[in-house]
């Protein structure tokens, strides 16, 4: 079966050459999603903050406590600008990073809830977390435009085993508490509304894999 895979550069880019043949093992391969659950943090690099950090370390040193030194929890940075006067320039900065720290975490607590109801519920489908994601023709513009934050580069791919189909419309809002993005899984994982775009249709890939040609990329400017 002929599908399309978005490679997102920077994860597993060693096997991503024309005509090459690799296993998207169901236990081994951890996927760029698998990557951010687990390397989510809320911290943020001091040398955007210099002045903020400077004043919480001056009472850091006050109190006894050691300074901080490469990272620091964007908490700590919004509670300063609370205590004391700061530009508008420094607080919309602050602001962003919090926007974008949210949204990464609403994106992966709802992995964590649809992984959870996967293995409580129908442990032999794939795993989001450990599968190869691919489109069907129709749907390479859909998906591409769904990119924003990373390089990719666009694959046609032969697919050995049959992949599991479902489609972006069934995912769990970001926006429902934990417990019932569990139950709203099911309509994930157990695709049956025909009115769905097609466009929008993804696949879930376990097994070989063959790199067949690359037909194109995006870069971020």
């Amino acid at each position: 079966m002929e599908l399309y895979h978005l490679h997102l550069l920077g994860n597993h880019d060693r096997l991503y050459k024309e005509k090459s043949e690799f296993v998207v093992d169901k236990d081994k391969f951890n996927n760029r999603i698998y990557d951010r659950i687990y390397n989510m943090n809320s911290t943020v690099e001091i040398s955007k903050y210099q002045r903020l950090v400077n004043i919480l370390n001056n009472l850091c040193m006050q109190n006894g406590m050691p300074p901080f030194n490469d990272r620091i929890s964007l908490g700590e940075i919004i509670e300063m600008i609370l205590r004391i006067e700061s530009t508008d320039k420094e607080l919309l900065s602050v602001l962003m990073d919090a926007k974008d720290i949210i949204f990464a975490e609403s994106i992966n607590m709802r992995e964590m809830a649809m992984e959870e109801y996967r293995k409580e519920n129908c442990i032999n489908l794939p795993s989001r977390l450990h599968s190869l994601y691919a489109c069907s023709e129709e749907g390479l513009d859909f998906w591409v435009s769904r990119i924003f934050d990373t390089d990719v580069d666009i694959y046609r791919i032969e697919v050995y085993d049959e992949p599991f189909l479902s489609n972006e419309q069934l995912l769990p809002s970001e926006s429902l508490p934990y417990g019932e993005k569990i139950k709203q899984s099911y309509k994930y994982f157990h695709p049956k509304n025909k009115d769905l775009i097609p466009v929008t249709n993804e696949y879930l890939i376990q097994g070989k894999v063959k790199i067949l040609e690359k037909v194109g990329e995006t870069r971020i400017e």
